[in-house]
């Protein structure tokens, strides 16, 4: 590793470097650009609007194609804009997967054995508070999207719960990202209703998604959430979808409402539990991480002592062995980089904090152990304070360690993550969006450079639509959603001769196995994109 890469990786995680002994070829490169679709109006469209000669020079010189990446293509249902979970389980698997939702959603609509309220987790949990006298902490995103959760699920659980004769507080995380900027009042509003004949629920407290569910959430936002949920010290507020009104007037987002507590709200309590209603396994690491440890991040603190922590869906790697499920995560066998391993080909896969998830849960099913002969370095993303400020978040370090090792000649595939346009673009913030795309354009022009110099074949892929849209339709103000925009696929320095047909995120895998000279597993049921014949392995 250079020295450059090693003082920007220095702290941070870096899950593991397993290296197997490895020959001297001439590799296929594999770059995802997040929110990188395709649409042809210009107004709103930071893609169209920024200055991105590599990339049109080589979209323009090289065969593409368009691919589906929303909706039935990637799993979901028909004209469901796209996402990263849906979007890099496609073209992990070879195959559409289904999202999370989709298995969950039903045992919130059926009687019987297959019903929430029998399921043994979620039975454990209320044998454990009752006796106690505890409550229950309900933490989820106060959202239809069906992305990041569901007030569906959070009324669900709280009718039930109280039915139960658990006391429950549920805690609002508003969304603003994958809906409406400034639309979680109507929510908000809906799920009041739903809980009004729930005597024993009550909403404890209102928060934007900034403070400690995502991932980018600075250490001061997760402090300012952790205060509110663990010491009920933040503004009171009687009238919750007042407030948020009253944020609304200021220009503040959902995704940034200041943490804001009931006046009946007393904080988290010996023998009460935590229940995160979440869809994905790496939301809520920062806010939940605190909630059960304050100590270890950074807060002077204890916490109480606990009935228990539970999720909705299993979370990723730290807290997954520390907080109880009542489903699983997504998973699947087959992978791409499964099979590059089962071939015998060396890969290594770059990327950042921010896409993490979408690499290490989600393209590679879910899978805890590295393949033999896989290496991944994960760098960090700035927080998300600072993200307005460095568009180009860790796309340079990415850069440089992929071209020492395109120097170094010593993988068959190496995948890059470029998150900038999606990071950027859901910030709503245009000028930072552009500043974005025009630094993943320098860096894919040193990429290309490298890349043909050594023979190799480069392959730029679109993951999810959200730059080229960032101004709502109907209002005319920010769209910071994802779109159901198709991506690009284009091959550079491919075989002579290729030619691309149109397909989905699901046929990524099958073409690039093509381009490698192996065959798909059984369990892809996309295709090869590839138009025409080419050599069986692209070789030293």
């Amino acid at each position: 590793m250079s020295a450059a890469i090693r003082a920007a990786f220095t702290g941070s995680r870096i899950i593991k470097i397993i290296m197997a002994a490895m020959t001297g070829v001439r590799p296929l490169v594999l770059v995802l650009l997040d929110g990188w679709g395709v649409r042809t109006e210009r107004e709103g469209n930071a893609l169209a609007t920024a200055r991105t000669r590599i990339y049109d020079r080589l979209a323009a010189a090289s065969p593409q194609s368009l691919l589906r990446a929303s909706g039935e293509a990637v799993g979901l249902p028909s004209g469901k804009p796209g996402y990263a979970q849906a979007g890099y389980a496609a073209l992990g698997a070879g195959r559409p997967i289904e999202p999370p939702a989709a298995r969950i959603t039903p045992a919130f609509q059926h009687d019987g054995s297959a019903d929430i309220a029998a399921h043994p987790v979620l039975r454990d949990l209320i044998s454990r508070v009752r006796p106690l006298g505890g409550a229950v902490h309900l933490i989820g995103t106060m959202t239809p999207s069906g992305i990041s959760g569901h007030q569906r699920y959070l009324a669900v659980l709280a009718a039930l719960l109280s039915h139960e004769g658990v006391k429950v507080w549920v805690h609002a995380v508003m969304d603003g990202q994958d809906t409406r900027a400034q639309s979680g009042i109507e929510h908000l509003s809906e799920f009041l209703d739903d809980i009004a004949g729930a005597e024993n629920a009550e909403l404890g407290s209102v928060m934007g998604r900034s403070f400690g569910f995502d991932d980018l959430s600075d250490p001061a936002a997760i402090a300012a959430a952790w205060r509110a949920l663990a010491n009920a010290e933040a503004p009171y507020t009687e009238y919750p979808t007042a407030y948020l009104d009253q944020c609304y007037r200021k220009g503040v987002n959902d995704d940034r409402i200041p943490p804001s507590i009931a006046s009946s709200y007393r904080g988290i309590r010996q023998d009460d539990a935590i229940l995160l209603v979440n869809l994905q396994a790496d939301q809520a690491h920062g806010l939940l991480g605190a909630l059960i440890d304050p100590a270890a991040t950074g807060l002077a603190a204890k916490a109480p002592s606990l009935s228990g922590v539970y999720s909705l869906v299993r979370l990723a790697s730290p807290l997954g062995a520390e907080v109880e499920p009542l489903f699983e995560a997504m998973s699947f066998k087959g992978s791409l980089a499964e099979t590059i391993a089962q071939a015998g080909l060396s890969q290594l896969t770059l990327t950042e904090t921010a896409a993490e998830a979408s690499l290490w849960n989600f393209a590679r099913g879910g899978a805890k152990a590295l393949f033999p002969g896989e290496t991944v370095l994960v760098t960090d993303t700035p927080p998300l304070a600072q993200a307005e400020k460095k568009p180009e978040l860790a796309s340079a370090a990415i850069t440089e360690e992929l071209l020492a090792a395109l120097k170094k000649g010593e993988h068959d595939v190496i995948t890059a993550n470029f998150s900038n346009a999606a990071i950027l673009g859901r910030t709503g913030n245009i000028r930072a969006t552009v500043e974005a795309i025009e630094a993943i354009d320098k860096c894919l022009g040193k990429i290309a450079a490298q890349v043909d110099k050594r023979g190799g074949t480069l392959v730029l892929c679109g993951m999810y639509g959200k730059a080229e849209m960032m101004l709502d339709p109907e209002t005319g103000g920010a769209w910071r959603g994802t779109t159901t925009s198709d991506a690009p696929l284009i091959i550079i320095g491919g075989p002579k001769g290729l030619e691309l047909q149109d397909g989905t995120l699901a046929d990524v895998a099958p073409t690039l196995l093509h381009l490698l000279g192996q065959s798909a597993p059984r369990e892809m049921t996309g295709r090869s994109l590839i138009a025409t014949s080419v050599p069986d392995r692209i070789s030293a």
